[in-house]
């Protein structure tokens, strides 16, 4: 069963994001065939936030799933930065941002691999909305369900 669920928006007070951080986030999430969109996408206040929801969903959602089985950790960076970015975040991020880390899982925030390519597939179009430097006045959201794979390898990122 999925559920909608909006990105949490941030004030402009909230984001900790720079224009590089930002566009390292947005690569980290999404797959290597919109990097060249991300690279030409104008900086905004409003992209900061939509990277910064997007990256507090992929941890959310990652602690939420609880146990997998099978899980690898990987020593091949997916984004140059990505992963010293999660750590960094996780120290500077508003423990009421989550329902389902703790401060201490903040500490060495971790997020799993199917959760990003599952936030990278639900949010694909409204990353593409960006391109027409069109804002949504509801916000960005998607109908989500995570589920950890049954088969394959799972990764861990952090």
């Amino acid at each position: 069963m999925s559920n909608y669920k909006k990105l949490r928006q941030f004030s402009t007070e909230e984001l900790l994001f720079d224009e590089e951080e930002t566009r390292t986030v947005l690569k980290f999430i999404f797959k290597s065939t919109d990097h060249d969109l991300i690279d030409s996408l104008p900086m905004t206040d409003y992209l900061r936030g939509f990277a910064q929801g997007l990256l507090v969903e992929a941890i959310d959602a990652s602690y939420a799933v609880g146990y997998v089985r099978g899980l690898f950790e990987s020593v091949k960076n997916p984004v140059k930065g990505a992963l010293k970015i999660l750590k960094n975040f996780g120290k500077k991020a508003s423990q009421n941002w989550f329902k389902h880390a703790s401060v201490h899982d903040l500490q060495n925030a971790k997020v799993y691999n199917f959760v990003l390519n599952f936030i990278a597939w639900k949010f694909s179009r409204d990353l593409k909305f960006f391109v027409a430097n069109n804002q949504s006045d509801e916000g960005f959201g998607a109908f989500l369900a995570y589920e950890a794979p049954t088969y394959g390898i799972v990764i861990r990122w952090g």
